[in-house]
């Protein structure tokens, strides 16, 4: 009698989590590296930037402002007389820089995002907790993408976007 050839189960086994491990290699590496990821991931990180803000100006009876220039924000505190870079940091990790471009309306006026000697606020955060009433639309020109964040008098963020067609 000849014996029975086939498949031991371990030699499965071990063919099933060889095609689980490339797939699941491939999946990650296909969802992360989108475009419109990046945009959102950053737009993310700048609304929970603004909220903890406003949590710590309401908190601590501080006065703090962003300021916008080109491919980067900057958090600022009042000392009572000026605008002044905070040297907070803890702050000074929640600054970043990006590849993306910025426009922001204040009150229906579009603000001039441009390099300065000395910082601009561009978005007061008070420690009676108001917030400036913006439209802040972060763009991803190459991949024709935008994503905007908008602020109530009271700190409410909300997000739209990213979606293709809205440039």
């Amino acid at each position: 009698m000849k014996p029975q050839r086939g498949f031991t189960i371990l030699e499965i086994l071990v063919v099933v989590a060889v095609i689980s491990i490339i797939a699941s290699t491939i999946l990650l590496n296909t969802s992360f590296s989108r475009p419109e990821n990046a945009l959102k991931k950053h737009a993310v990180e700048l609304a929970k930037t603004l909220q903890l803000l406003m949590q710590e100006a309401v908190l601590e009876d501080r006065n703090f402002a962003i300021s916008v220039e080109p491919g980067r924000y900057q958090i600022l505190e009042y000392d009572g007389e000026n605008w002044t870079p905070s040297e907070d940091r803890f702050l000074l990790g929640l600054q970043r820089k990006y590849p993306f471009e910025d426009e922001i309306s204040i009150d229906k006026a579009v603000i001039k995002i441009e390099k300065t000697e000395k910082p601009v606020p561009h978005i007061l955060i008070l420690s009676s907790g108001e917030m400036t009433v913006f439209e802040w639309e972060i763009i991803d020109r190459s991949n024709q993408l935008r994503v905007r964040l908008q602020s109530s008098l009271l700190g409410k963020i909300t997000m739209e976007g990213p979606a293709e067609g809205l440039i």
